[in-house]
């Protein structure tokens, strides 16, 4: 009876573990995809004010759009990793106890974020109503990056508070070691 539930413990443990890296792989996808349409977006818009060929009359709407999928996913794949930007001036000088603390504080505060952040969000993108001029698409596309971005967040913000929590080291190395 014990082996076999620890077999099933190893199976939850791989399938959170690819559910993970699929989550990472579609976030740093959708970010890289974003960045590659936005350049060509950009390029266009330069060559044809040039060469008036085409009209760009809708590129205001499509790159509000991508700018804000690409900001949205690539803060999540960055916070997925914890490779977002982060002062740690006053956490590297703490040691012990007080590093402890005030490392749960900031986890929290982090989770209180993001979880203030999916319900405005969720609120927003519910309540809209309205469509953009030119494609007459509904805001709610544009507004669905936030919600879902938020909630991915705010699950990998639970993660690292429990984390903190039960007292496991952190997986990232402190800012003082990463500048020298």
């Amino acid at each position: 009876m014990e082996r076999t539930q620890k077999r099933k413990e190893q199976k939850q443990g791989s399938l959170i573990a690819r559910i993970d890296r699929a989550t990472g792989k579609v976030l740093k996808g959708i970010s890289v995809l974003c960045l590659g349409f936005l350049f060509f977006l950009l390029l266009g818009n330069v060559f044809f004010r040039f060469v008036p060929i085409f009209s760009f009359g809708w590129f205001d709407e499509i790159v509000e759009m991508t700018f804000a999928y690409f900001v949205f996913f690539g803060s999540a794949a960055l916070w997925r990793e914890r490779q977002h930007f982060r002062v740690c001036l006053i956490p590297d000088t703490q040691q012990g106890k007080w590093k402890r603390i005030l490392d749960l504080c900031i986890e929290g505060c982090s989770v209180l974020f993001f979880l203030v952040l999916f319900i405005y969000s969720a609120e927003l993108t519910i309540r809209a109503t309205d469509q953009t001029p030119i494609f007459k698409m509904s805001k709610r596309i544009l507004y669905l990056c936030m919600p879902v971005s938020s909630f991915i967040m705010l699950i990998y913000a639970s993660v690292f508070f429990v984390s903190c929590w039960r007292g496991k080291p952190d997986d990232r190395e402190g800012c003082l070691e990463e500048s020298v």
